[in-house]
């Protein structure tokens, strides 16, 4: 069959002028022929082909076999060995794909060669995915076609389910009919066409009607299809039905209008569609989380203001008698330095008194001794007066018997007459000097009989007085000892009350810094009254319902509380100053007239 008659080459030389890409091979699959067409289309591939084939040389294709086409080249020769017919198949090399009919040349039964009519299999492969899009777009949104003009051609079965025509009732009539009625809809219909015949495609949101006025929202595509030329020879709408969407769309919108302006009493019971119904849900659940936290906080914030009101009233009865306590410590600390002073000087008093029981128990002891020896001499004197009484007793006797012999005397002298006139005389002398110094003796011992007497009161008053001294020193000791206890506990007292001066100064001054704290108590209690009023007067600019059953009013505070006071004394800390917070608006709704009609 391959030899070089005129008639071959002339078949040959016919192939090189024909599009088709023609490989032919001898019986033994070596390759004899490729025409034109196929040598551009495997040149044009060959860097790719050798990724995969690492023998692919397209220099050295002819007189190669067409084994260096494949991985698994037993399969292949299996196949066409036993091929009696054309055969058909592609095959991928890396990512390019090749369409082959290979027809086996016969001479009667015998197989002499092979044809192989190559194609690039990308185009067909790409048509059959468009197609294969084209139906799945088909089976998921609603399709129509037009003329340029606006006339319907064809729509799918969604569309017509969508507006409730059948393809009869619309099919070649004007796309006028879904627009809205009037001049509105009239320069709609004449600026959506113009566009679409000069080849410019429309997207978007879109409302139209469909059977008996019926509303539709749709999401749709106007797309322009050309020829060669660049030509629009139809046009083709896809749309898809998003009423529900819209539906939800508006009713959330129209929600948070709602709670823009403070509502949040409400929820929404209708339910949407599957695919928007959690999101009501979630709105729902939104609403209600938002309205009892907001009525939590209106309930919080009625007993924060009670609870301020009464803070500010009690801040203000405590700061009262913070001052009055500390006016009345201020006059104690001031009473306490007084009786400190008075107190030490009665505590160096009682010291000087105890320096002069001492000085007196010193005294009273000798006084004592003094006493002591007192007594012993006027036991000695009493003594020396019994010796004295004896000595006139003596002397009274002596006389006694001076008198007795001058008796005698006298009675001789007076028997001797004459003679014994001069011896009388003498013994009369002698009589009364003796008489006289009898008389005198008695006088002396009633003297110191007497003496005697006052020697013995002397002496008993002496020791009287000595028990009297001693009782005294005794009784000194004994104020001595009081003294000195009392001189301790003075200074104790002193001590004491010292610390407690000390105390009390501290207080003072601690007490002075209560009254300023509790001015600034006060102030920070009325400032919370104040911004309590205000966060009331925010949460009234809502509407609760059920979630909030308390006082709602915006009455101002009261003066009272509405007063800070500045306070006294350096403060300890100050509190910011809430800020107010600006209010805001969520998004708006998204309303029917504001969709783009096509």
């Amino acid at each position: 069959m391959f030899g070089m008659s005129s008639s071959n080459r002339a078949q040959l030389e016919s192939l090189e002028v024909v599009t088709a890409n023609i490989m032919i091979a001898d019986e033994k699959l070596n390759i004899r022929y490729m025409n034109t067409a196929v040598k551009e289309l495997l040149k044009e591939a060959e860097s790719d082909l050798k990724k995969e084939l690492p023998r692919f040389e397209f220099s050295k294709l002819i007189g190669s076999n067409i084994d260096i086409f494949h991985k698994n080249p037993g399969h292949q020769r299996n196949m066409l060995s036993s091929l009696k017919n054309q055969h058909k198949a592609t095959i991928w090399v890396g990512h390019r794909a090749f369409d082959l009919i290979v027809t086996p040349l016969k001479t009667g039964a015998k197989t002499t060669g092979f044809v192989v009519e190559w194609a690039d299999a990308k185009e067909r492969l790409q048509n059959l995915d468009y197609k294969g899009q084209l139906q799945a777009i088909g089976r998921a949104q609603a399709v129509i076609e037009f003329t340029p003009s606006g006339e319907i051609v064809a729509a799918n079965e969604n569309f017509l389910n969508a507006t409730g025509y059948t393809l009869t009732e619309i099919k070649g009539k004007s796309h006028r009919m879904f627009l809205a009625e009037g001049a509105d809809g009239d320069q709609e219909f004449a600026t959506l066409w113009s566009e679409l015949r000069s080849n410019r495609a429309r997207i978007g949101d879109i409302t139209r009607f469909g059977k008996s006025g019926r509303k539709l929202f749709l999401n749709a595509s106007y797309n322009p299809i050309t020829d060669e030329k660049g030509h629009v020879i139809k046009v083709v709408k896809f749309a898809t039905d998003v009423s529900d969407r819209v539906h939800a769309v508006n009713t959330i919108g129209a929600a948070l209008g709602k709670m823009a302006q403070g509502d949040v009493s409400f929820t929404l019971d209708q339910p949407f569609a599957r695919d928007f119904e959690a999101l009501r849900t979630n709105l729902n659940e939104a609403i209600t989380q938002l309205a009892s936290t907001l009525g939590a906080v209106a309930q919080s914030t009625d007993q924060i203001d009670s609870g301020s009101r009464e803070i500010s009233s009690s801040a203000e009865d405590l700061s009262k008698r913070t001052e009055q306590q500390a006016a009345s410590l201020e006059e104690t600390a001031a009473a306490l330095d007084q009786i400190t002073v008075n107190v030490n000087n009665a505590s160096k008093r009682a010291e000087e008194a105890r320096h002069a029981t001492q000085a007196a128990d010193t005294s009273a002891t000798r006084s004592g001794q003094i006493v002591a020896e007192a007594v012993g001499a006027m036991a000695r004197i009493e003594q020396s007066s019994n010796q004295i009484s004896n000595i006139i007793g003596v002397i009274d006797e002596i006389a006694f018997q001076t008198n007795l012999l001058a008796l005698n005397a006298g009675v001789e002298a007076a028997r001797a007459g004459e003679a014994g006139k001069g011896f009388a005389v003498v013994a009369q002398e002698v009589r009364e000097l003796a008489q006289r110094s009898a008389g005198a003796a008695k006088e002396i011992k009633e003297l110191i009989r007497n003496s005697s007497e006052e020697v013995k009161n002397g002496v008993k008053l002496v020791s009287e007085t000595g028990e009297a001294l001693k009782t005294i020193q005794d009784n000194i000791v004994a104020v001595n000892d009081h003294m000195q206890a009392i001189a301790s506990s003075a200074r104790e007292q002193a001590t004491g009350l010292s610390e407690v001066n000390s105390a009390v100064n501290q207080m003072d001054q601690v007490t002075q810094q209560n009254a300023a704290m509790v001015e600034e108590s006060n102030a920070a209690s009325a400032t919370l009254a104040n911004e309590t009023q205000r966060l009331r007067q925010f949460i009234s600019r809502f509407t609760l319902g059920r979630h909030y059953t308390g006082q709602n009013t915006s009455a101002a505070a009261p003066q009272g509380l509405a007063r800070a006071p500045a306070p006294t004394a350096p403060s300890m800390g100050s509190r910011p100053a809430l800020g107010r917070s600006a209010p805001t608006h969520g998004n708006a709704a998204l309303k029917q007239d504001e969709w783009q009609e096509f």
